[in-house]
C-alpha cells in the first residue's frame, strides 16, 4: 500500500526535516501533498541561496546510515537528486538496504512520488 502524504509527514521524515531546520519542518507540516511539499522546498531553497541543499549537506555528515538513506530519498522527492548523488559520492541509490521499517517505507514513498 502506498504511503499517504499524511502518514509520510507524521513519520520518519519528520525527524529529518526537523534536523534540517524549522522552516523545512514547517513546509512538511503545512503542505497538503507531495507535489506541494516539493514546490515549497524548492521555493525555500531559491529564496535563501541554497539553504535546503546546504542544510542537507551538513546533516548528511552527522546522521545515521538509515537517516542518510531517507535524506537522499527526500532530496530525490524535492528535485535535489544531484545533492543526494553528491553526498553519496556518486552512489546515491546503491545502499538503500541500510534503512528499514518506517525509514524504508518513507524512502519508497519518496521514490514513488518523485514526479518524474
Amino acid at each position: 500500500m502506498m504511503m499517504t502524504y499524511q502518514r509520510f509527514k507524521e513519520g520518519a521524515p519528520r525527524r529529518i526535516m526537523a534536523a534540517l531546520g524549522p522552516i523545512f519542518l514547517e513546509a512538511l507540516d503545512r503542505m497538503p501533498n507531495y507535489p506541494a511539499f516539493r514546490r515549497a522546498i524548492v521555493m525555500l531553497n531559491d529564496a535563501d541561496r541554497g539553504c535546503f541543499a546546504k542544510a542537507a549537506r551538513r546533516y548528511a555528515r552527522v546522521c545515521s546510515p538509515g537517516e542518510r538513506e531517507l535524506l537522499k530519498g527526500i532530496l530525490l522527492l524535492t528535485d535535489f537528486a544531484h545533492v543526494a548523488d553528491e553526498i553519496a559520492g556518486g552512489e546515491a541509490y546503491g545502499n538503500m538496504t541500510r534503512c528499514g521499517g518506517d525509514f524504508r517505507e518513507a524512502l519508497a514513498a519518496c521514490v514513488v512520488n518523485a514526479g518524474w
